[in-house]
């Protein structure tokens, strides 16, 4: 005997068109923000009449480096890109220093305020920097430190520890207490404990922190201007205020040159990003499933 089995049509075909759909959309977010950085990059290989033709060309029909020359030749950008470098790389392994440190204490110690100072430690996370940079102008100049690589790396090491206490901790609450506890009944000192046992558990959150942190140093533009005035302490992001259009038009920049400079800008991010991106996505990917 046969029997039927009544229901409702199959659902397969309207998945399948959702499915196709995210994936469609996801595919066009993706050009959207892929496009303006190839544009970019094309363009600065590019002639200037080509530049201006229409219809536009996808691909430079006579490939050159003339932009990067002439950009290289007018402009310190090998002095603002050693200057971005070296901030960027202080402010790095500074904030990771600092706040692996002060992560583990929160996470592994018990002392009077600790819940307190830690609260109080994220509350300056809702404080916007707007507010913040009066003061700390301030503060820096009375230091004596505007014009200087101090002036630069100190408050942006400051800004950046509320974060990254609050990721490393959370990574931290997820390493097992007893692997403490059984270094220190071994006979480790606290710094062997701190070195050996919890700073390797959390590598990969601290390459995620560290890339974060790069990348915001790097691309810091507004408290560079407040510190610098003088060509030989610019940073990148600084320096490409020299190619406005107000300046541009003053010694005649062409849009190849200014694409060359932005390129110049961009490119080291992007390398940072495509070489350590495994352990950027591992390392954010556990940070969210700990604590």
């Amino acid at each position: 005997m046969i029997h039927t089995v009544s229901g409702t049509p199959s659902k397969q075909p309207l998945r399948y068109f959702w499915r196709v759909l995210a994936h469609a959309f996801i595919i066009l977010l993706g050009v959207a923000y892929v496009f303006p950085i190839y544009w970019m990059l094309i363009t600065s290989f590019k002639a200037p009449r080509e530049v201006m033709a229409w219809p536009p060309t996808f691909w430079p029909q006579e490939f050159t480096l003339a932009a990067y020359k002439e950009v290289l030749e007018v402009f310190m950008f090998d002095r603002w890109f050693f200057n971005s470098t070296f901030v960027a790389v202080v402010v790095t392994l500074m904030v990771l220093a600092v706040t692996s440190l002060g992560a583990f204490a929160f996470a592994f110690y018990r002392f009077p305020g600790e819940k307190a100072l830690f609260l109080y430690i994220l509350s300056t996370l809702m404080v916007p920097i707007h507010i913040r940079m009066i003061p700390s102008f301030l503060l820096v100049r009375g230091l004596g430190w505007v014009e200087t690589y101090q002036g630069l790396i100190i408050p942006q090491v400051a800004a950046q520890c509320a974060l990254g206490i609050f990721l490393l901790r959370q990574f931290y609450t997820g390493v097992p207490r007893d692997l403490v506890d059984a270094a220190r009944i071994d006979g480790c000192r606290e710094y062997q404990v701190f070195l050996n046992v919890g700073l390797p558990l959390v590598k990969p959150a601290l390459f995620a922190l560290g890339i974060f942190v790069f990348v915001a140093a790097w691309n810091d533009f507004v408290w560079p201007l407040l510190m610098v005035q003088g060509e030989q302490m610019k940073t990148l992001t600084l320096g490409l205020l020299g190619m406005s259009d107000v300046t541009a038009e003053q010694i005649g920049l062409t849009w190849p040159q200014k694409m060359a400079g932005a390129t110049l800008v961009v490119m080291p991010i992007v390398c940072v990003y495509v070489f350590f991106r495994n352990l950027f996505v591992q390392g954010v990917t556990l940070s969210g499933l700990k604590g």
